[in-house]
């Protein structure tokens, strides 16, 4: 599962990436670290206003809680993830999918690499744009919301792991959903069949090579600047990323 990630490219960065700007109003704030738990702000293109990207919430909060959605969140309901195999029959997600699919934009995340049942080290995950671990390219991740008023609270998709994230997540063994550049448009049109959104459930995982390092447990502590990214040494030895290994 996904439940650390980061965003914290310039604006224009972003917007030239995607294709389409921050709505008015929407202030953005870089974050190398944004925890799910703590239902923080996220940033979005939706299905309803695909041509700007907005402001949600991280937890999506279903329709029988709209009215009493803090409680929700704040029960540590978690609905911060959804099985991408599971959309359709899951009661929290099942109305969200056919017209309230999104991408949710971060630029790396964080997954867990378990040594053993109490050893675990975070290492954390992204498609280089460049030399160094400060160019990334910018990601869009599946993810399904609800609507509130005014304000958006999402999910964000995952699947099973590849090769490459079944040795790093080799626990849980799930990945984000990370959208193919080819294929994003079709996550957020409108009226989609049921088969088409399982196809790219599927099908839809970016062909670009990723790269993954470990990364300090400082990273559960809170810290959110610039070596919350940085390489450090693993924990214990380990054979992950030997040369033959690829998404």
């Amino acid at each position: 599962m996904c439940y650390k990630g980061s965003i914290a490219a310039e604006e224009r960065r972003i917007e030239d990436r995607i294709s389409r700007n921050f709505k008015k109003k929407v202030q953005y704030t870089p974050s190398y670290n944004i925890n799910a738990f703590a239902n923080p702000k996220v940033y979005i293109v939706a299905q309803d206003e695909p041509n700007v990207i907005k402001e949600a919430i991280w937890g999506l909060v279903p329709d029988w809680k709209k009215n009493d959605s803090q409680g929700f969140l704040s029960g540590k309901q978690y609905t911060n993830n959804a099985r991408g195999e599971d959309l359709y029959e899951t009661k929290s997600f099942k109305d969200h999918v056919i017209n309230e699919r999104c991408w949710i934009l971060f630029d790396g995340f964080f997954e867990p690499h378990y040594y053993s049942s109490k050893i675990q080290q975070p290492y954390f995950c992204y498609i280089p744009d460049g030399n160094s671990v400060f160019d990334r390219e910018i990601l869009t991740i599946a993810g399904i919301y609800s609507k509130i008023h005014d304000d958006y609270y999402v999910s964000l998709v995952t699947t099973e792991a590849n090769n490459f994230f079944a040795e790093i997540h080799n626990k849980q063994k799930r990945m984000p959903l990370v959208l193919d550049p080819r294929l994003r448009e079709e996550w957020i049109l409108m009226d989609q069949s049921k088969s088409v959104i399982s196809d790219l459930v599927k099908k839809g995982f970016i062909s670009d090579e990723f790269r993954a390092h470990p990364v300090s447990n400082q990273l559960y502590k809170g810290s959110n600047d610039e070596s919350t990214i940085q390489a450090v040494e693993p924990f214990q030895s380990t054979s992950l990323f030997n040369p033959s290994l690829s998404v």
